[in-house]
């Protein structure tokens, strides 16, 4: 747990108010906003390398690593566009257009078409410039898909957000792989071990990622046990691995009387019950706004999955569920609880409200990641 203490002692990162690329837990929420993004970035950057080489080292040996870093991050820099939206576009607009399948097809053909003009690519013949700007484009946005915050493939005829919830962002058992086996490609003088450090890592993050998804269909095996058992009705449920791991898996239902939110991880003991905590959406309190176009987005962006969690003075606020509650000691209620995505509504300015992100402090680091481990390792009490 060394490494994830080192994360949670990032305090100095300032907030910033535009939406994160991935989704990311146990941190101050200006910095969560700010490390997601950026270990979100060194993922993105490390794959795009690696298959970057993967698909051209022969034809242009080193020079395609930092060709594949750029490439890599080119979808994210959507952002770019941010100081031109307000926040309710800025929703819409990340992992939207940059990440569709019609990006990754015009995007790849565009790309290809530039590598073959510049002096020291032009030696890539199209198959070449073409399918190795197809797999780095490709497999930037399959890493978005995996996660919760998805990404919009159909953009912009729809903006249905796409996702598996199979991994959190700031996964080291997927992206550490990867980056050992650029760092063999960078330094090793033969190029024959340089290709094999770089396909290792790259095959060894392919079999992590099978293995989450195989954990991912475990626990959903479990959780369907014990709705049974409880005779829970779902309406609908959803399902996603937790911060840093792909053993304690979330899961929430949606009922008559809210959402219910329960855990379930491979260290469970055998007849450990699950249990569910119910967070009631509380719709009413912020009648006021729901027909805002401010309120309109983050209905489409949480995909229904929210709740009020404070109301009072006029004031409301509304949290996205899907990314988790946060809790820093046993038995918080829901007021007390972290949340990554929050924002606070201005219930007097009804359907002018405007979209204000706010941040949800976490008490304290040291008692949040101590409970994420005991969770990890079946201790159900206190998550």
């Amino acid at each position: 747990m060394g490494w994830l203490r080192a994360l949670a002692s990032s305090r100095e990162i300032q907030t910033i108010q535009s939406p994160a690329s991935n989704v990311g837990c146990f941190l101050t929420w200006g910095s969560f906003h700010s490390l997601g993004s950026s270990v979100d970035s060194i993922t993105q950057a490390a794959l795009g390398t690696a298959v970057s080489y993967a698909c051209w080292s022969k034809p242009l040996g080193r020079k395609a690593l930092p060709l594949g870093f750029a490439l890599g991050t080119l979808p994210d820099l959507d952002i770019v566009a941010y100081p031109l939206l307000d926040e309710v576009q800025r929703l819409y607009w990340h992992r939207g257009e940059s990440h569709s399948v019609w990006f990754l097809i015009l995007g790849s053909w565009l790309t290809a078409w530039l590598l073959r003009r510049m002096p020291w690519t032009r030696n890539l013949t199209w198959r070449q410039a073409y399918g190795g700007a197809f797999a780095i484009y490709t497999t930037h946005v399959l890493i978005d898909l995996f996660t919760v915050y998805g990404t919009q493939l159909l953009a912009p005829f729809s903006r249905y957000g796409f996702g598996t919830n199979n991994f959190f962002i700031i996964d080291p058992l997927f992206t550490v792989p990867i980056l050992v086996g650029i760092l063999g490609a960078l330094v090793w003088p033969s190029e024959k071990v340089r290709v094999g450090f770089n396909t290792v890592g790259l095959a060894l993050a392919m079999v992590y990622t099978g293995w989450s998804f195989f954990s991912q269909a475990v626990a959903g095996r479990a959780f369907e046990r014990a709705r049974e058992e409880q005779g829970i009705t779902a309406q609908r449920i959803f399902m996603s691995a937790t911060a840093f791991n792909t053993v304690l898996w979330r899961q929430m239902v949606e009922t008559d009387e809210g959402f219910l939110i329960g855990y379930w991880s491979w260290f469970d003991a055998e007849d450990a019950p699950i249990n569910f905590r119910l967070i009631p959406q509380r719709a009413e309190a912020v009648q006021a706004v729901t027909e805002a176009r401010s309120f309109a987005v983050l209905e489409w962006f949480s995909q229904g999955w929210w709740a009020v969690v404070e109301a009072k003075d006029d004031k409301a606020i509304v949290v996205d569920l899907r990314f988790g509650e946060i809790p820093s000691a046993p038995g918080q209620s829901v007021q007390e609880l972290g949340w990554p995505f929050a924002w606070e509504y201005d219930l007097a300015a009804g359907t002018d409200a405007p979209l204000r992100q706010v941040e949800r402090k976490v008490a304290d680091f040291d008692a949040t990641l101590d409970l994420l481990w005991q969770r990890i390792r079946g201790d159900g009490q206190g998550w």
